[in-house]
């Protein structure tokens, strides 16, 4: 039910896809061997350099990681081997050039057997054979992505930065609030890197700096959403509807815009924001006719939403408190499908309600006995609440993040743990890094899910759904809890230069 932007590169797409990574790098060179010779045009106190690839920085990681899921079916699930690459290159003393990808390839999919790594048979053992088999199935490799493409103009009080980019606002550790420019890629959940599932956007963004507060403008004509996993993966969750209505990426009045302002008071950084954008999530509009025998009738709708926030940091000695609000009062929520308040034997409201509702979140940063905490609140208020509401009034959520250097060992432990009250449900991520060299690294750890899968649906009986005396099943819209059986270990080889 979401937007399903592709996920992986078939080899038909690979090779174009190669190419243009290959002309964005042919650029950075043809510019950096342009300021060579014009360099003086940017800035007249620069001299003439000697050579065009003087002042070029390449850096880049090859990586492998492996990961293994222990519970049935038991499988490797993935060898995914990945060469990422970025560059600058500084115009003068005013300009800079960044750009950045990735290459990677499976080979999972090439040793095992692929029912097997995404485990759908086992997953939908409940369901026919032929629903299972007509699936639409999708491999996660091989994948070639520019991650970053943008020029920078740096002058005394304003910055400007275009092309695909990242923008955080947020300032919570494993949380969302205010932090909702860039939206994620769920192609394992939330189990990579904090920048690796997060989209990147082409974006202008404008900052300037005053004597006492910093603003920052941003305009977004690239319209995205959150992307679901490969179908037929492990991690499938949600996935396109046919007929899902989006904005048209083309016409520039679907843009989404924000303005942060940014300024010291009383020794702790606040900022206010306002981001007018699209809701990630499409409201899954549907038509449920109660007393007849039919299937829903879905169509799907992204639907604009304006996010009013703030933030501030605050320390406090040696820890450090964070926070953040948000205000959002257009957002849609799906309702139950046996509500019918008016009794046309229909699914009121065509299943979704839009509601004002509040997040906030708080959280602390501190160290004890050399380990760095990282806990922290968060809950979202729906305000004027129908009781047919899937989503709680109030829903709350903690996570923590734990990080224990011990330099002596070269090594570094972390632990991740996200845990959805509500839900009941828990995400674990234990890992601990080994520095070999300074260039090169091992890490260990697991991904742990904990809770219950989704309920959602009408019962029939008698070819009725629904019906007076059948009841209706108790649904429950759950996250971590669809992947319990998805438990791994996983490992990983990094060398960086």
């Amino acid at each position: 039910m979401w937007q399903m932007q592709e996920t992986c590169v078939n080899h038909n797409q690979f090779i174009p896809t190669i190419f243009l990574v290959s002309l964005l790098w042919t650029i950075v060179l043809f510019l950096s061997g342009y300021s060579a010779v014009y360099g003086d045009e940017f800035d007249n106190n620069d001299k003439q350099q000697d050579s065009f690839l003087q002042n070029l920085t390449i850096g880049g990681y090859v990586k492998n990681e492996t990961a293994y899921r222990f519970d049935e079916p038991r499988s490797i699930t993935k060898i995914r081997n990945i060469l990422s690459l970025n560059a600058q290159y500084p115009i003068g003393n005013r300009a800079k050039l960044t750009t950045s990808g990735w290459v990677y390839y499976d080979l999972a999919y090439d040793l095992f057997d692929y029912e097997t790594i995404s485990a759908r048979f086992v997953r939908d053992e409940a369901q026919p054979l032929v629903f299972v088999e007509n699936l639409r199935q999708e491999k996660d490799s091989p994948v070639a992505e520019i991650r970053e493409f943008y020029f920078d103009i740096l002058t005394d009080k304003v910055d400007i930065r275009a092309g695909k980019q990242f923008v955080v606002w947020g300032v919570l550790e494993g949380i969302r609030i205010v932090d909702e420019i860039n939206p994620m890629d769920f192609r394992e959940l939330i189990a990579p890197d904090l920048l690796d599932y997060r989209i990147p956007l082409w974006t202008l963004k404008l900052d300037y700096y005053s004597d006492n507060a910093a603003y920052q403008a941003l305009w977004i004509p690239d319209v995205r959403f959150h992307k679901p996993a490969p179908p037929g993966s492990e991690w499938e969750l949600l996935q396109e509807v046919t007929n899902t209505k989006y904005p048209d990426p083309d016409d520039l009045t679907n843009s989404e815009f924000g303005f942060k302002i940014t300024k010291d008071i009383l020794d702790a950084e606040i900022t206010l924001s306002y981001f007018y954008t699209w809701d990630d999530f499409p409201a899954i509009f549907r038509t449920v006719d109660l007393n007849a025998a039919t299937d829903p009738i879905f169509f799907p709708t992204y639907t604009r939403i304006n996010i009013y926030g703030a933030t501030f940091v605050k320390p406090l000695g040696a820890t450090i408190l964070k926070g953040e609000l948000a205000y959002v009062p257009d957002k849609y929520f799906g309702l139950s499908n046996d509500v019918d308040t008016n009794n046309d034997g229909f699914l009121d409201s065509n299943g979704e309600v839009q509601k004002k509702h509040i997040r906030w979140g708080l959280g602390i940063d501190f160290n004890v006995w050399g380990i760095d905490f990282s806990p922290a609140i968060a809950q979202w208020i729906i305000l004027n609440y129908d009781e047919g509401i899937l989503q709680d009034e109030f829903d709350t959520s903690f996570a923590l993040f734990i990080r224990k250097t011990m330099p002596e060992k070269s090594t570094v432990f972390q632990l991740l743990l996200i845990n959805l009250v509500n839900m009941h449900e828990m995400y674990i991520k234990p890992k601990i890094t080994f520095d070999v060299t300074d260039h090169f690294q091992i890490a260990t750890g697991l991904d742990l899910f904990y809770g219950t899968r989704s309920v959602l649906g009408v019962p029939a009986s008698g070819g009725v759904v629904g019906g007076q005396d059948l009841g209706f099943i108790e649904q429950s819209a759950q996250f971590f809890g669809n992947f319990h059986d998805n438990d791994r270990v996983f490992l990983e080889f990094k060398y960086t230069f």
